[in-house]
Parts: structure tokens; C-alpha cells; sequence
């Protein structure tokens, strides 16, 4: 055999190899080491996740554990009112930012947002949890201009507005099979925050979602 039929019959069988199909996984967590950075090879994927409360309930969280906060009078972003639910963020400086703004007076602010409580998440159970997410991989004005632009942005735009008011603000848009009744069977729902849209939120919905998150942290923050 020839030196180019040999190169040939060689390089036929590593295109074979690489064109073998891989199955993902329906979300991707990203490549993290220690909250940061690329993970490296047998690492688990973990990120940081904050949540802003009073010291009473810091304290409360911290001695029995997350629980499922139910509203029932009022919705949340992706919650409709009745439904539990535990916000936390991935964005530190943006969540404590939500806060502080969002408080009537400054004495408001010194007790709904004196304890920040710094969770660990592993990313690797988004592969075991009924999850919807929105928006960007990234979040910035430039990103989430783009977004706007796009049907995903439209269905978060009528699930939010569901959730918060009882109703879609547009009828005619249908929301996605999972999103509908808002959001029944789902663990964890993972998007922009609504009048924050640079600031992404997750919100846990069941107890089995809540079992990934550990307590890594409770810091007075300041505010």
C-alpha cells in the first residue's frame, strides 16, 4: 500500500471516531473550580448563590435549614402566589444592590438586609432536576438588549407577569408545556430578575431542589 492510501484509510477512521454522537446533557453547568475559573478533570462544578434576609430569619435558616417560603396572598417572579419558593442569586454585589433599593426608609434597609447568607451549589444536579431557564449564559445591558429581542424573552415576560398578577398580560403567547399553570412539576427556575434584568436569580421551588444547596456562610453585610 502506498504512503497516501495508508494516510488516507488512517485519516478516514479518525473522522469516523470524532463524528460519533455524544448525548449532552439538557443544561450545561459551566466549567467552575472553587466558584471560579475552569474546573479541572474530576472536579465538581460549584458556584456561589447569595441570599439577602433579616438576621432573624439568617439565624433561623442557619440552624434549621432552607425552607420552602410560601406567599399566600402575592406572587414572585416565578412563583404564583400560594406556590413555596426560595430566591437566591449568583450575583453579590447586584442582590445586595436589590435590596437596599427596594427598602421604604434606610431603617428598612439596616433589618430586611442585614445578613447575607452565602450558599454552595452543585451545578451537577441540574441534571437531576426539572429546571427552566432564561435569558443569557451572561448577563450585561449589551446581553440583555439582545434578549429582548428574542420569543424567550416574550415567555418570561408572560410567565413573570402571570405569576405576579394571576393573569398573562398577552393571551395569545403560548408559554412552553413546563411553564404552564405556572410552572407545576418544576424544581428549579433560573432567569433575570424582573426590574433588574442584569441580575439573575434561582428560584427553588421543591424540597428536593432545596437538598443541593449547602450553607456555606452568614455575614453581616453592611448595609
Amino acid at each position: 500500500m502506498h504512503y497516501s492510501q495508508l494516510l488516507h484509510v488512517l485519516l478516514s477512521a479518525v473522522l469516523a471516531l470524532h463524528a460519533t454522537t455524544v448525548t449532552a446533557s439538557p443544561i450545561r453547568a459551566p466549567d467552575v473550580e472553587d466558584g471560579v475559573g475552569a474546573s479541572a478533570l474530576g472536579k465538581r462544578a460549584t458556584i456561589e448563590l447569595y441570599h439577602v434576609t433579616t438576621a432573624a430569619s439568617a439565624a433561623t435558616i442557619h440552624s434549621g435549614g432552607v425552607k420552602l417560603q410560601v406567599k399566600p396572598t402575592i406572587g414572585d417572579d416565578f412563583n404564583p402566589k400560594g406556590k413555596g419558593g426560595f430566591y437566591v442569586s449568583d450575583n453579590k454585589a447586584g442582590i445586595l444592590d436589590w435590596c437596599k433599593k427596594r427598602q421604604v426608609d434606610a431603617n428598612n434597609v439596616k433589618t430586611n438586609c442585614a445578613d447575607l447568607i452565602t450558599f454552595k451549589f452543585d451545578e451537577s444536579a441540574l441534571t437531576s432536576l426539572k429546571v427552566h431557564k432564561f435569558g443569557p449564559a451572561t448577563l450585561s445591558s449589551a446581553t440583555v438588549n439582545t434578549w429582548m429581542d428574542t420569543p424567550d424573552f416574550e415567555q418570561w415576560t408572560e410567565f413573570t407577569t402571570f405569576c405576579t398578577h394571576g393573569s398573562q398580560g398577552d393571551e395569545e403567547v403560548k408559554l412552553d408545556a413546563d411553564l404552564e399553570n405556572g410552572g407545576n412539576g418544576l424544581d428549579l427556575i433560573i432567569g433575570p430578575m424582573v426590574g433588574t434584568e442584569t441580575v439573575r436569580q434561582y428560584a427553588f421551588r421543591t424540597t428536593k431542589a432545596l437538598g443541593h444547596l449547602t450553607i456555606e456562610s452568614v455575614t453581616k453585610t453592611g448595609l
